[in-house]
C-alpha cells in the first residue's frame, strides 16, 4: 500500500520492481559491511578476557582462601550455642509449657474416691440441708 501525500521516497508495497530494488540495497550494504572487515578486522576480545578473568580470579581465589581458612578454625575452635530447635505452632507451645508446669508443680488434690456412707453424718446432714434450701429457692424462682 503507497503512503498517503505522493511520498514515494521508499515505496512499501510488495511488488516485485519494489522487492528487487530493497534486495539490490541490501547487497550493496552487505559488500561495504564485508570490505570494511577486510580492511580493519575485528579484534578477538575472547581469548584478551579470558586472560584478564584468569589474572583476577587467582589473587581472588587466593585471598578468599586466606579468610577461610582461619573462619573455618575460629568456628571449629568456638562451636558457639547449639542448633536451635524446630519452630513450634502457638498451641504447641502452649503445651509443652502446660505440660513443664504440670512436672514442676503436681496438682495437691486429692482424687475424689469416697462415697456418700464414708463422709461423717455431720456432714451428711449439711449436704442434705444445703440441697433442701437450694431447691426451695429454685422453686421461689420459678414460682415467679
Amino acid at each position: 500500500m503507497p503512503m498517503p501525500g505522493n511520498y514515494n521516497w521508499r515505496p512499501n508495497d510488495n511488488s516485485p520492481s519494489t522487492n528487487l530494488r530493497y534486495k539490490l540495497e541490501a547487497n550493496k550494504w552487505m559488500d561495504a559491511l564485508r570490505s570494511a572487515e577486510a580492511i580493519a578486522p575485528k579484534p578477538n576480545y575472547r581469548s584478551d578476557l579470558g586472560f584478564i578473568a584468569a589474572l583476577i580470579q587467582i589473587p581472588l581465589l587466593l585471598l578468599f582462601i586466606i579468610l577461610m581458612i582461619p573462619i573455618l578454625l575460629i568456628k571449629e575452635i568456638f562451636p558457639g550455642a547449639e542448633k536451635t530447635g524446630p519452630i513450634l505452632t502457638q498451641r504447641e507451645k502452649f503445651d509443652a509449657r502446660m505440660e513443664y508446669l504440670n512436672k514442676k508443680y503436681p496438682s495437691k488434690k486429692k482424687k475424689r474416691t469416697s462415697t456418700w456412707e464414708d463422709l461423717p453424718v455431720e456432714k451428711q446432714e449439711m449436704v442434705k440441708f444445703v440441697r433442701a434450701q437450694t431447691a426451695k429457692a429454685k422453686a421461689e424462682v420459678n414460682s415467679h
